[in-house]
């Protein structure tokens, strides 16, 4: 498996990029802005872009998606909830003092799908709560940690959850309850060793954010 992050665009979004090993069959996740970076990546490693997903539509994770879609020819794919906001995204940049593309979903998906790139299994499962219909992607892959190789359970959660923190819910379609509800119910109910990479910010896993998320303290 190869798998990348690059942050990108304005606020430092954490994109994704997963890819088979063999096949080159990849996924691009969030590409906020930046796109030449991510299209350098991609053809540094010979990559083939087969999906790209948006883990919800806040501006500064979808940006990049209409011209990523142009150079790859890619669907664009997100929950059919969220897919309003990719209209949006301009008028919300502005707010922010800068600039975001608007775009079209081409498929929908939603939690209980899953979704294979090679020999990649991704299952979609419910973060609703910082969004109208926030997705996260479990899937298994090998890693590279501390000089060895190592097979590691993996979510890609968006903004739901952050080292040490959670996404905000005071943005349309937040709900805080139903966020935490979902943290725990999808998250923490992973191993503890779970990789979970978050929209921002560093990598952590489920067992530090159990023991030691503000948010989450009995």
């Amino acid at each position: 498996m190869i798998l990348k992050m690059l942050e990108v665009g304005p606020l430092m979004v954490n994109c994704y990029i997963v890819a088979d090993e063999e096949t080159k069959e990849t996924v691009v996740f969030d590409p906020g802005g930046d796109v030449d970076q991510i299209l350098k990546v991609l053809s540094n490693d010979e990559l083939k872009v087969k999906y790209i997903i948006n883990t919800h539509t806040h501006w500064d994770h979808a940006g990049g998606n209409n011209q990523l879609h142009e150079a790859t020819g890619a669907p664009i794919m997100t929950h059919r909830d969220e897919a309003p906001g990719l209209q949006s995204v301009g008028d919300r940049a502005a707010l922010y003092g800068s600039t975001s593309a608007k775009s079209e979903a081409t498929h929908f998906i939603e939690a209980g799908d899953t979704i294979e790139v090679g020999s990649i299994r991704f299952e979609i499962i419910d973060l609703r709560g910082h969004s109208p219909a926030g997705l996260g992607f479990v899937f298994d892959g090998e890693v590279e940690l501390n000089g060895a190789k190592q097979i590691k359970r993996i979510v890609i959660c968006g903004d739901a959850l952050f080292a040490g923190s959670i996404g905000r819910t005071d943005l349309p379609g937040g709900n805080m309850e139903l966020l935490l509800r979902n943290i725990r119910e999808k998250i923490f109910t992973l191993p503890e060793d779970t990789l979970v990479l978050s929209g921002h910010g560093p990598v952590t896993t489920v067992g530090q954010e159990k023991q030691h998320n503000p948010f989450f303290r009995d």
